[in-house]
Order: C-alpha cells, then structure tokens, then sequence
C-alpha cells in the first residue's frame, strides 16, 4: 500500500514553476524600476557623442544623471548650465578650441551640452589618463586638480584624500551611477 505524501509530483511541480515565474516577474519589476531610477534619455545623442570622442557611454550617462538629473534647462549656483552643467567660460574656451562660433545659450540644447561635455572629458582624460581623475577634474576644475596633484599626488579610490567635500561626494555618486549604469545595462 503507498503512502499518502504531503507533496506529490505535481504539488511540488506547481510550487517550483510558481517561484520560477514569481522570481522572473519580481526581477523584471527590479528592472523596470532601475531603468526609471537611471534612465538612458537622450541616448542618440550620448552615444554619439560618447563613440565620437572615445568616452564610456555609461559615464556620459552617470555625469548627467549626477550633474542635471536629465534636465536640459538646469543651472547650478555656480553658473553651470544645460545637461551636463558646463560653465559658459568653459564652453566658450572648448568653442575657441575647436573653431566653432560662441553661442552660450546653445548649452541648454542636449545635443550641444553632450557634444561639449564629452569632448571636455576627452580633453580632461588626455591630461589626467583616468577617468577617475576626470572625474575630480570635471567638478574640482583642471586648475585645481592639476595643483593638487603637482604638490599631493592622488591614488586612485582614496576620495578622502581630495579636499573639497562637494568634489569627494561628487566622484562618489558619480563612481556608484557610472556602476549603475554598467550593471543595468550590459
């Protein structure tokens, strides 16, 4: 005579398919939302831009994420403007440079804020060999930064060695998206 199981074949089939489909919708939901949280708007034009001028496309994203939030129309007490938070001087210096005509308010378009902001990334990386560095450089400024490593030297990941607390959040934050950004969409 068989004995009675509390699991048969097919209560145990039905539980394993359950938690299959509940462990698939729980991380399609995990996704949908990291997608919300980091977005990829804009994304014509970073990749463009990012291919254009050999910069990792997910720290294109990382630095708009941190710098504006996506918002084109953004303007930091500094003065920095558009999605990636250039500072007109800064973009009327990179305009020279590349022998286009000045139009600051040009910085609000995404495409010229991507355009300029990665080729300013480009140019910091050139100078500084890391993205790490550009990273510091972007926010601290190329002055500072170039200073601070002539008398401090900088090894990298040691944030807690950059004076400036806006600059050692800043690399943090962005590190952690750029990470994000890589995981999310790989």
């Amino acid at each position: 005579m068989r004995q009675n199981k509390i699991f048969n074949t097919r209560t145990v089939l039905i539980i394993v398919i359950s938690a299959i489909l509940i462990g698939f919708v729980g991380n399609v939901l995990i996704s949908c939302v990291e997608r919300l949280i980091y977005p990829q708007t804009y994304s014509d034009e970073v990749i463009k831009y990012a291919n254009e001028h050999s910069v990792p496309v997910e720290l294109v994203f990382a630095i708009i994420k941190v710098e504006s939030n996506f918002n084109t129309r953004a303007v930091s007490s500094a003065g920095a403007v558009g999605l990636m938070q250039m500072l007109p001087s800064t973009y009327e210096w990179l305009a020279e440079l590349r022998q286009e005509p000045i139009v600051p308010s040009l910085l609000y378009d995404a495409q010229v804020s991507i355009s300029y902001g990665t080729y300013y990334l480009r140019y910091l990386y050139a100078k500084f060999g890391s993205w790490e560095k550009v990273i510091i450089a972007y926010n601290w400024g190329e002055g500072n930064f170039s200073r601070f490593l002539e008398i401090n030297g900088y090894e990298e990941g040691d944030y807690d060695s950059i004076p400036v607390k806006e600059t050692r959040n800043y690399v943090k934050k962005v590190m952690h998206h750029w990470e994000k950004y890589q995981d999310i969409y790989k």
